[in-house]
């Protein structure tokens, strides 16, 4: 399925009824060709620029569409890509499993799966494969079965009802939340997000608040508070560390805007949650 001149294979794992792939496009992943899914197969992908976009080739009339983060092929799915330059990282798993029967139709396409747990699910995946560590194939596989029970389930309703599995805004949600919680202590700005999804900045307000219920602007400073929240209960880092690792220039600015959106200086909110903690921790041993 892939050309070797433009793959880089980052690992691969196997267990029973299912193998995993984990490989990065450093010139793009697809090149116009036709692909057939001689298994079924779940991609999960991360794209760096312009996004991908499919069609099944029995819709060569119709127009392309935009790829989810997370795809699935049923085994005999024939699919054509549009042709794509930009840099993509690719989970893949193969299952030995058919998730099709003969109440499904006879031309099985790609489905964009909105389920956010699932995108967790295929993250854990990379992870193992690019670093395995203790009991890896027992983790894999428990994590395959779990993806087995999800898609046998969402092939089940969409035999019932084929418009189950059209994308929601979750999927939105969890692209949004990456980008801002994965930015290496700085967080982007509604400028930085917009140019990253490709978007105008009033069509990423739009986007934000039908996938997250707020504006852009005010879903970072959340995201932001509940990092410094995780890392005042939890951690033994400084106040001017856990600013930077929140996402803000200095530590007066982040106790500042700490206090106007919790009431509390910093200091007081990581008493006040290891005290809770301690709390816990003493009925847990009663």
């Amino acid at each position: 399925m892939t050309d070797a001149s433009r793959c880089v294979e980052l690992g691969r794992l196997a267990v029973p009824g299912m193998r995993i792939k984990v490989r990065w496009f450093p010139a793009g992943a697809n090149n116009g060709q036709v692909w057939q899914a001689r298994s079924s197969i779940l991609s999960f992908s991360r794209v760096i620029g312009e996004g991908v976009q499919h069609r099944a080739v029995a819709e060569r009339a119709s127009s392309f569409r935009p790829a989810g983060p997370l795809t699935f092929w049923p085994r005999a799915a024939v699919w054509e890509s549009r042709k794509n330059h930009s840099q993509v990282l690719t989970v893949s798993a193969y299952f030995d499993t058919s998730f099709t029967s003969p109440t499904v139709s006879g031309k099985p396409e790609g489905i964009r799966i909105d389920d956010f747990s699932m995108l967790e699910l295929m993250q854990l995946l990379h992870d193992e494969v690019r670093t395995p560590g203790m009991a890896t194939h027992e983790l894999v596989g428990a994590i395959g079965n779990i993806l087995r029970v999800k898609l046998s389930r969402l092939m089940s309703q969409r035999s019932r009802n084929p418009s189950v599995g059209t994308p929601c805004r979750s999927v939105d949600a969890a692209m949004i939340h990456a980008l801002i919680s994965h930015s290496g202590g700085r967080r982007p700005t509604t400028a930085e997000l917009a140019e990253k999804f490709k978007l105008g900045r009033r069509d990423l307000l739009r986007l934000c608040k039908e996938a997250t219920g707020m504006p852009p602007s005010r879903y970072i400073e959340e995201t932001k508070l509940e990092r410094a929240k995780t890392l005042l209960a939890t951690s033994t880092l400084t106040m001017k560390q856990i600013a930077y690792e929140a996402g803000y220039s200095t530590a007066s600015q982040f106790s500042t805007r700490f206090g106007q959106f919790t009431g509390l200086t910093p200091s007081a909110f990581r008493s006040r949650a290891r005290r809770q903690i301690d709390f816990r921790s003493g009925h847990a041993e009663d």
